[in-house]
C-alpha cells in the first residue's frame, strides 16, 4: 500500500469516534481524499475562512457574524452555534493572529497534515505563540481525543511555527484544550502509534 495522507482534523474525527463508527469514517474519508470532485470540504469552509480572517481583524465578531448571515440554510444552525462559542472564547482570549506555515507529522505509512488554511496561529499579549486546530463538528470534544491531536501538533511544531505551543479549540463550546506540563508523552506516543496503525488497517480493509 502506498502512503496515506490525511488532515489532522480528519484524524481527530477518527480517534474521537466509537469503535463501530471508525470503519465508516475511514470509508467516507477515503472517498473524499480519492475523489477530486468531492465537495465534502465545502460545508465548514466558509467558517474556517472567517476564523482565519477574524483573528487578524480589529472587528473579529463582525467577520464571524457575516459568515453566519451568508451561510446556506443547511449551514445556518451549525454556523450560529459556532458563532456563539467563538464569541465566548474570543472575548477572553486577547490574542492576535500571526502567520504560520503548513506542516506534516508521520507515523509509518500515515502522514497527518496541518494546513495553514485550516489552523490558526496566535500571539498572546505576553508574546507566547500558539498554533490552534479549530474543532467545528457537533459532537462534544473530549480531552482524551484532543490530547492525541495536541501531541501531533506538538511534534509537528518546528515546521509550523517554531517556539509555539499547541491548542485545540472546540469552537461550538468555546473550550480550549492544551497539554498539561506533566502529560505523559510516552503514553500519548504509544496511543498515537496504535491509532495510526488501526487507521491504516481500516483504510486497507475498505479499499
Amino acid at each position: 500500500m502506498d502512503g496515506v495522507q490525511i488532515s489532522l482534523g480528519s484524524f481527530l474525527d477518527y480517534v474521537r469516534s466509537t469503535p463501530r463508527g471508525c470503519a465508516g469514517i475511514v470509508r467516507d474519508q477515503r472517498e473524499i481524499y480519492l475523489d477530486e470532485t468531492s465537495m465534502a470540504w465545502a460545508f465548514y469552509g466558509p467558517f474556517r475562512l472567517a476564523l482565519r480572517r477574524a483573528v487578524t481583524s480589529p472587528d473579529a465578531l463582525e467577520i464571524i457574524a457575516a459568515a453566519v448571515r451568508q451561510a446556506r440554510p443547511v449551514q445556518q444552525q451549525h454556523f450560529r452555534e459556532l458563532q456563539v462559542g467563538f464569541q465566548r472564547w474570543w472575548q477572553r482570549a486577547r490574542v492576535t493572529g500571526v502567520p504560520m506555515t503548513s506542516g506534516c507529522w508521520r507515523s509509518g505509512d500515515l502522514a497527518i497534515t496541518v494546513s495553514e488554511r485550516s489552523s490558526l496561529a496566535l500571539r498572546h499579549p505576553d508574546g507566547r505563540l500558539e498554533v490552534v486546530l479549530p474543532y467545528l463538528k457537533e459532537p462534544q470534544l473530549e480531552a482524551d481525543s484532543a490530547n492525541l491531536a495536541l501531541r501531533v501538533l506538538e511534534q509537528a511544531m518546528p515546521g509550523l511555527l517554531p517556539g509555539a505551543t499547541p491548542m485545540v479549540l472546540d469552537v461550538r463550546r468555546g473550550r480550549p484544550f492544551r497539554l498539561r506540563r506533566n502529560a505523559n508523552r510516552a503514553e500519548l506516543d504509544a496511543l498515537l502509534a496504535a491509532e495510526t496503525a488501526k487507521y491504516l488497517t481500516h483504510w486497507s480493509a475498505v479499499a
